[in-house]
């Protein structure tokens, strides 16, 4: 289990997010040492030993190269890497500095930054152990430096005192850049773990409904034998009776459509023969005729493509345009509109209604949540299933306003036609 104590941005966030903003700031660090060196060797005339100074920063910049290759390589990061770097810094740093006048340089206190950063991401015993080397620097610093040659005491104080001033723009600006995009990426994982979880429990609960189905199937295949011979049976004793006769022989049809659901679906359970190519416009044709088996009552009126191209229905597409096919008839009474169009790379299918619509909270839950728009009915599950089966095979699921009222659902699969 993990502990409070592990609970750190680097355990959080990857690699990328942490190394590259700290190889952001070593480039800004390393950048304005090199102008404050040439500021004051060559612009305010104090001698600095140029060639120890320009060797420090030379191995930066390649350290800085190394980082950014190494940031290049899908390898995660340790705490004990990220370590390394933030003491590599902080002993560039005091070396710099033990040239530039020791504890008396007024950028003595920028060692603070590195220790921020272990703070907020690293364990405590890192951020302590990197305190320690830092307040051992400054305590060598306190004795052993080169001072500066600044002969007039007067201007040595007021150069002292600026650059104080500018040291506490620098560190805060640093700390203030590093934390907050720091904090924003803790943000935005925040947000992609949220998502995360709220589509496992969404596919947690279809799970739980396939289970259920596939032992509703099982039961089911007894009594639906048993309907289906009965009704042939009716049918044929009340075949001189219009009204009778037909109702058994609906009756008899329903329940081989039944028959015919649950073996297909006990032949994907078993892996049985891949599903064979077949035309686009026969397949799209056949899913609205069995369709309308299931639901004699519904009229639809439909707009097929005139594709031959060999189409390979994926597994659970037919089902899941059978749930909007039947939400659409479930939402009002008039004619519901079946059209599916071909495009360069996806097949497009657009299902409408004359209901009430969706409400703007229904889009936005759409396929997350089970919901239903049906008073007294419906358990809610039939977007969420098919939102959950095109977003595994690729595609995408739409809720817009038809015009002239009602709702359009449209949905969208990958798909390059083949002649």
């Amino acid at each position: 289990m993990t502990s409070a104590d592990d609970s750190t941005l680097l355990s959080t966030l990857p690699a990328r997010a942490l190394l590259g903003r700290l190889l952001v700031m070593r480039v800004a660090l390393l950048a304005g040492g090199g102008a404050g060196i040439s500021w004051l060797h060559w612009g305010l005339g104090i001698r600095m030993p140029l060639a120890p100074m320009a060797a420090v920063l030379v191995l930066m910049a390649l350290f800085a190269l190394t980082t950014a290759w190494r940031l290049r390589q899908d390898v995660p990061a340790t705490q004990i890497e990220f370590l390394a770097h933030l003491l590599v810094d902080l002993t560039a740093f005091a070396v710099l500095i033990y040239f530039r006048g020791g504890a008396t340089n007024p950028f003595v206190s920028l060692m603070l930054v590195p220790i921020v950063i272990a703070a907020i991401s690293l364990r405590a015993r890192w951020v302590w152990l990197l305190a320690a080397v830092a307040g051992g620097y400054y305590a060598l610093l306190l004795f052993i430096y080169q001072p500066l040659a600044v002969s007039d005491p007067a201007a040595a104080y007021g150069m002292h005192l600026g650059g104080m001033w500018f040291n506490f723009v620098i560190s805060a600006g640093l700390i203030a850049t590093f934390v907050t995009r720091m904090h924003a990426a803790l943000r935005l994982r925040d947000q992609e773990l949220a998502s995360l979880r709220e589509k496992q429990l969404r596919d947690e609960r279809i799970v739980a409904l396939g289970t259920q189905a596939a032992l509703a199937a099982h039961e089911l295949a007894t009594p639906l034998a048993t309907i289906q011979t009965t009704a042939h049976e009716l049918a044929s004793e009340f075949a001189n009776d219009p009204d009778i006769g037909a109702d058994c022989r609906l009756l008899e049809r329903q329940a081989r459509a039944c028959k015919d659901i649950l073996t297909r679906l006990a032949a994907r359970a078993s892996d049985g023969d891949a599903t064979l190519a077949q035309p686009l416009d026969a397949w799209l044709a056949g899913l609205v005729e069995r369709w309308q088996m299931l639901r004699p009552e519904a009229e639809v009126v439909t707009t097929l493509p005139s594709s031959a191209a060999a189409f390979v229905p994926p597994d659970g597409l037919e089902q899941a345009v059978m749930n909007v096919l039947n939400n659409a008839a479930d939402a009002a009474p008039a004619a519901v509109a079946f059209r599916a169009l071909v495009e360069a790379d996806a097949l497009v299918i657009e299902v409408g209604d004359r209901g009430p619509g969706f409400t703007p909270e229904q889009k936005a839950q759409a396929g997350r949540v089970l919901f239903s728009g049906k008073a007294g009915r419906g358990w809610g599950v039939g977007l969420a299933l098919t939102h959950a089966t095109l977003e595994r095979l690729g595609g995408s699921l739409t809720l817009t306003e038809r015009e002239g009222g009602g709702s359009r659902v449209s949905i969208r699969l990958p798909w390059s036609p083949v002649p």
